[in-house]
């Protein structure tokens, strides 16, 4: 009786397992690994940024002539009317390299377009520039200079310069 039983045992799973196997194969189902592949091709250019700084001479300051100006221009197209294409934020900042003793003999005054600029430590806060049409920024730096606030008997000769720091706005 233990023969018969694993025979039917064998005949049974014969039957199942070819079942499976028909009805597989009649459901449309089938057991695989795809692979898709997607290429993207493109071209892009970087945004041309322009920010020009336009200047006229130097200034002098003597004990006889003790404040002097220096005006400049900001804008954001050249000589070639070629506008940024990007917006643009940019400081101005006044350096000078005096010793300490002497920091309290010069005071600037900056002014954009004719109103006063607000320095601390010397930088201006950040300020902007469109990509929509020409701007053009025109600043006066004015400096006096009072000899008598120091005790050194030098004169200060090459020691302040304006820096304009710009990077371009973010998206």
């Amino acid at each position: 009786m233990e023969k018969a039983t694993k025979n039917h045992f064998k005949q049974l799973t014969y039957i199942v397992t070819i079942s499976m196997v028909i009805v597989l194969f009649f459901t449309g189902y089938s057991i695989g690994k795809t692979i898709n592949q997607t290429t993207i091709k493109g071209e892009a250019a970087f945004a041309q940024p322009v920010l020009e700084v336009l200047s006229d001479s130097d200034i002098k300051i003597t004990d006889a002539q003790s404040e002097g100006e220096c005006s400049f221009v900001v804008r954001n197209y050249n000589k070639d009317n070629k506008k940024t294409e990007v917006g643009l934020q940019y400081t101005v900042q006044i350096i000078d390299t005096l010793s300490p003793n002497l920091k309290n003999t010069i005071q600037y005054e900056l002014y954009k377009n004719g109103n006063i600029v607000e320095l601390k430590n010397g930088l201006t806060s950040k300020m902007e520039m469109t990509n929509q049409k020409n701007q053009e920024d025109t600043y006066t730096l004015k400096i006096k200079y009072d000899k008598n606030q120091s005790l050194e008997m030098g004169d200060i000769l090459d020691k302040v310069q304006i820096q304009v720091h710009s990077e371009q706005c973010k998206i």
